[in-house]
């Protein structure tokens, strides 16, 4: 379903079950199906031209900036949250305050299948995201990750 200020560039492919709203999308992006994409009027969601965003997988741009690069491709189930939600516990609040934060993922980047990528975290050019990695720091260009939290695990030769 796509709700309002959508901006494709061409030959974009989108599944018929996903929804997207406050969206720029590239030339050549394909998103899967059951995917969740929005940002907000004042935070419009990017992913560059030739990204592919697999099934069941959701980016939240609301709170903050959400930006995919070129040629990424981001597998199923992957969640991207731009924020921290709010909680009826004021004593988990007083210790875990909402944070509201930018993302930004690099050109020509993988994210593996089932994973997590959260507030504040901004993912360099030509990064390998294992499967089902939380990733909760930044990450340099070039760079091998895994684990919950993902840490660097090796380089990708320039």
């Amino acid at each position: 379903m796509i709700h309002s200020n959508i901006i494709t560039g061409k030959d974009v492919e989108l599944g018929d079950s996903s929804s997207l709203n406050n969206v720029d999308l590239g030339d050549r992006v394909t998103i899967g199906e059951h995917c969740t994409i929005f940002g907000s009027e004042k935070n419009i969601l990017t992913i560059g031209e030739g990204s592919l965003v697999g099934s069941r997988s959701i980016l939240n741009g609301y709170s903050a900036k959400l930006s995919i690069g070129k040629r990424c491709s981001i597998g199923s189930f992957c969640h991207f949250i731009v924020d921290t939600g709010p909680t009826a516990s004021e004593y988990l609040l007083k210790k875990y305050p909402i944070l509201e934060a930018p993302i930004s993922v690099g050109d020509d980047c993988i994210i593996g299948h089932g994973s997590m990528v959260i507030a504040g975290v901004s993912i360099g050019d030509r990064v390998l995201v294992h499967p089902k990695s939380f990733v909760n720091s930044d990450i340099p260009s070039y760079s091998i990750v895994a684990g919950s939290p993902a840490k660097v695990i090796g380089k990708i030769e320039k």
